[in-house]
């Protein structure tokens, strides 16, 4: 049997409503994905006015988030001061190193991520923030 946290339905469901939310005080069109913890999406959500490609680029950053167990931001700015890990990260189908994914933690471990695509001037990280915000207060 495994001790690992457990990401329900119900709790990323209520992660990605707060980042919908936060991202309408924003004034953003954005896609929001919530994976578990093996990068399996539980919940996705397209806002009116986001690009089709927004789904798919925010379950690429929680993806990566959840196998890496850092914030994209992070991982982003760690491979920028290294060529052949930037270059050969890029290349990974499904990897993304912009701003907007992070790991979602229960009792310490990582039990899914919470993936923002969309904005264009830096939006997507305070969106994805305030989801994993309402995921920690709940």
């Amino acid at each position: 049997m495994s001790n690992a946290p457990v990401l329900n339905a119900a709790l990323a469901r209520r992660i990605l409503d707060a980042a919908l939310a936060q991202a309408v005080q924003l004034n953003v069109a954005v896609a929001v994905a919530v994976v578990d913890a093996g990068g399996n999406v539980l919940t996705v959500a397209r806002a009116d006015g986001a690009t089709f490609w927004a789904t798919t680029v925010a379950t690429h950053k929680a993806v990566t988030a959840a196998g890496l167990g850092i914030p994209t931001l992070d991982f982003g700015k760690a491979a920028a001061a290294d060529p052949v890990l930037l270059a050969t990260m890029a290349a990974q189908p499904g990897f993304a190193l912009l701003p907007g994914g992070i790991p979602i933690m229960i009792n310490g471990a990582i039990a899914g991520a919470i993936g923002v695509a969309g904005g264009t001037r830096g939006e997507d990280q305070p969106v994805a923030e305030a989801g994993v915000e309402a995921g920690a207060a709940g």
